[in-house]
């Protein structure tokens, strides 16, 4: 139930998508090893250590609940008087000795007081829970789409040593029909050094990147070879108004709600508290002396003449003013981050679509013409690596604006809780 809520943080348009059959994109028709996005989630929730620590913070709290609602035990007391002293009392033939029981009876509210505080710290960190594992799914799938980027981002690295390797035949051959210099052929081999050198950069990357991802559900390494997502499908979201409504129903400003509700029952014990509850007392006193044994009784009222618990009042007072503070201030700073995120959700959509429906397919064929007219002599080397460099500049945009999409999509929806633009 709790995976299918926290689905809403789950990018469901990479859950099931393949990459897309770019020339640039890896050559695999089917990933293999794939690890879609909706098990990444599902591991860490069933094997994050961070969460699996939270655990026991909660079975901890669980143990104060029960102990704040434990009666107090009685006290056994045993007196001896009228011993050791002088004249008829120098040794024991007067001693007194009185063995008695007394029970607290407390007032039955201030055990359900002290009780609702023990549940109102439950629930809180109950909250804090669901927060935490809000903040692992949203991670993960941060990570996860690290993969994703990087999976591109390594494909075009090979899409360069390609082009290099391309590039450096067609120059040599320039060369050996002395139509270039010999300079032109040493230059393009270091290019292609220096595009080795990238994809294996990148696939370092790409390798830490797995690892990052692994660790979120505590493996030592991962055991699948790549992300199975589509980087570059854009998932709706809804309007901005609606987000912002959606504000207030999120854990986080549950738990300023919770914990208003925790020191609004602190300030209830405190005033429990003035009266605990009455003292009773039976037991046997037996006189030495006489050899007579005779029952007595006691009652304690404590009196309260000076407040003992004005001081956690008014701390329970003041933090009460305080949580709403909090969550007054919280919900602006939510509300400003809601916004940028928006609009930076807009312009990265923008640039994704531009770049993907006019300046890719603009590069592709001005690369296509610039190697066929370098290939007859009509345009220099120089020309012809600027044109594969713009093309590479333009793809690695179009991963970067994608990425971002996506990674400020989980803000949002971590925000928000929203999940409109999802599909489980």
């Amino acid at each position: 139930m709790f995976l299918k809520t926290c689905g809403r943080l789950a990018l469901a348009a990479l859950l099931c998508g393949a990459l897309l059959p770019h020339a640039w994109a890896e050559s695999e028709a089917a990933p293999r090893a794939g690890l879609s996005l909706r098990a990444a989630l599902s591991r860490t929730l069933q094997s994050s250590p961070e969460l699996a620590a939270y655990q026991h913070v909660l079975k901890a709290q669980d143990g104060r609940v029960t102990q704040a609602g434990l009666r107090p035990n009685p006290t056994l007391g045993v007196e001896l008087e009228n011993v050791l002293g002088s004249g008829d009392t120098a040794g024991f033939d007067e001693a007194e000795l009185t063995l008695s029981l007394s029970q607290l009876i407390e007032f039955p509210a201030l055990r359900e007081r002290r009780v609702a505080v023990a549940q109102h710290q439950r629930d809180a960190l109950g909250i804090e829970a669901h927060i935490r594992r809000l903040d692992a799914i949203a991670e993960t799938a941060r990570r996860f789409i690290a993969v994703l980027a990087q999976q591109q981002a390594h494909a075009l690295t090979h899409y360069a040593v390609e082009l290099a390797e391309d590039t450096a035949g067609a120059v040599s051959k320039r060369v050996a029909a002395a139509r270039s210099p010999v300079a032109e052929r040493d230059r393009a081999e270091v290019a292609l050094e220096r595009a080795h050198s990238d994809d294996a950069h990148a696939e370092h990357q790409l390798l830490a990147a797995r690892y990052a991802l692994a660790a979120s559900w505590g493996a030592d390494q991962p055991d699948f070879e790549r992300a199975a997502a589509d980087l570059f499908a854009l998932p709706e979201v809804a309007d901005y108004d609606s987000l912002v409504a959606a504000l207030d129903d999120t854990p986080d400003f549950e738990a300023y709600l919770s914990e208003q509700r925790l020191r609004e029952s602190e300030l209830r014990l405190a005033l429990a508290r003035r009266n605990p509850g009455i003292e009773v007392g039976a037991g046997l006193r037996r006189f030495q002396g006489t050899g007579d044994t005779a029952l007595l009784f006691s009652v304690g009222v404590p009196l309260p003449f000076f407040d003992r618990s004005q001081g956690d009042a008014q701390t329970a007072r003041a933090q009460s003013a305080g949580a709403v503070a909090s969550g007054d201030a919280a919900r602006v700073r939510a509300r400003m981050e809601l916004f940028r995120h928006y609009q930076e959700l807009l312009d990265r959509r923008r640039q994704v679509r531009v770049l993907r429906s006019r300046a890719l397919p603009l590069m592709e064929s001005a690369l296509q013409n610039t190697q066929y007219a370098y290939e007859r002599g009509r345009y220099s080397y120089l020309e012809l690596v600027d044109a594969q460099r713009e093309l590479l500049d333009v793809r690695a945009s179009l991963i970067e604006s994608a990425a971002q999409y996506q990674l400020t999509l989980i803000e949002i929806e971590r925000l928000t809780g929203n999940g409109s633009s999802r599909e489980d």
